[in-house]
């Protein structure tokens, strides 16, 4: 269970991810973590997950909340060879997925705080890389 702020924004976040379906299925590569497993090979299409925190900001004085704030960057990594539409059209559901969107979790409200945005695909040796970017802001708890 997350309890600091950042790691509770990173959960949240990567739950509202967890929301989104592609058929077929995309595997997510999350930070920190052995993808693909231990004895897989890495599937064809799938998405990997960065956490970008960024400087925290005293809106206030004193000790009230703080302002967190960040990107989350989700990467649509897709096979080569079959151009740009069908990565640039999972580039487009996350962008949707999470445009508009405020989330609550454990005190923290998370603010996505302009709409995401993806960049040029960068072709990789065997596949097409999409990052989307998607900025955020959160206030920490109050104590």
């Amino acid at each position: 269970m997350a309890t600091s702020t950042d790691a509770i924004i990173l959960a949240v976040l990567l739950e509202r991810l967890k929301t989104l379906i592609f058929t077929p299925a995309l595997a997510v590569a999350e930070p920190g973590i052995d993808f693909p497993a231990s004895g897989q090979t890495k599937p064809d299409n799938y998405l990997q997950v960065a956490f970008l925190p960024n400087q925290t900001r005293q809106v206030t004085m004193g000790d009230d909340p703080q302002q967190k704030r960040g990107l989350l960057q989700v990467s649509v990594y897709w096979k080569s060879g079959v151009g740009h539409i069908k990565p640039l059209d999972a580039a487009g559901r996350i962008i949707d997925h999470f445009k508009n969107q405020t989330m609550f979790a454990s005190g923290v409200r998370i603010t996505i705080s302009s709409e995401p945005w993806a960049a040029s695909p960068i072709q990789e040796d065997d596949r097409v890389l999409i990052p989307v970017t998607i900025p955020y802001h959160a206030f920490e708890p109050e104590n």
